[in-house]
């Protein structure tokens, strides 16, 4: 797949950084580390790190092309069996400048999504097993019911480690275009899922400036938002309903 484009950690209210940072960066205190039900999900799992290391054991055991030759080398073997090696880099004297990398899920066939840890922050790269190349994403990425587009969402409203962001990427044989892109300032999207195959039932959500004040106000305003994509795909529309 030819990338190309084309413009047109859930209810987390705290975040705590351990000073055993080698082993894990970016400690946080949750269990869910996308907008998307039962992705990036670990139950029993308090850090993003070990969350990604675990979903990565066990896609791993579904698909023989991922090996995890040491602790912090991962190996990925593509469709035409040249391999590609993703290693961490975690120097002891300068924490700005740890990576480690974990494959946690195939979008399709040809599409390996790979998370980057960071020391505060995370991002999200999607590997082309066809040809090996790579195109960094603004969040996890949610397939469409029939495969024909990605909603992609971050948020990150405590700790603004990482934008808030949506994108939407059209998918056809040989590219994925990108549609929409919005990186809000003071909100992002949560409890975000595919209604259709063109569109997206999601939550804005954003800190209630007036909590502090008044305890009796919630922590959080939550406004129903859906995302629609036109039949044609050239255009893309967000309503809010309050």
């Amino acid at each position: 797949m030819k990338f190309s484009f084309k413009l047109g950690l859930k209810n987390l209210l705290i975040f705590v950084i351990l000073p055993t940072l080698a082993a894990a960066p970016n400690y946080c205190l949750g269990l869910h580390f996308s907008v998307f039900e039962d992705k990036f999900e670990c139950p029993d799992i308090h850090n993003s790190l070990d969350c990604a290391r675990s979903l990565e054991s066990e896609l791993s055991d579904q698909i023989k092309y991922i090996r995890r030759i040491q602790p912090g080398h991962l190996a990925i073997t593509l469709n035409g069996g040249k391999s590609l090696a993703y290693t961490d880099t975690l120097p002891a004297d300068s924490p700005a400048e740890h990576i480690a990398y974990s494959a946690i899920d195939q979008i399709t066939d040809n599409l390996l999504l790979i998370h980057q840890q960071f020391w505060e922050a995370h991002a999200y790269i999607l590997l082309d097993l066809s040809n090996g190349s790579e195109l960094p994403i603004a969040g996890y990425p949610l397939l469409s019911p029939h495969g024909g587009y990605l909603f992609v969402a971050e948020q990150d409203l405590d700790a603004g480690f990482n934008e808030n962001a949506l994108q939407v990427y059209r998918l056809s044989e040989n590219t994925l275009d990108l549609l929409y892109e919005l990186k809000p300032e003071n909100w992002g999207p949560d409890q975000a899922y595919w209604t259709t195959e063109n569109t997206v039932s999601l939550t804005k959500k954003q800190l209630n400036p007036n909590y502090f004040s008044n305890k009796n106000q919630p922590f959080y305003i939550e406004t129903k938002t859906v995302l629609s994509i036109a039949p044609d795909s050239q255009g893309v529309n967000i309503q809010y309903f309050d």
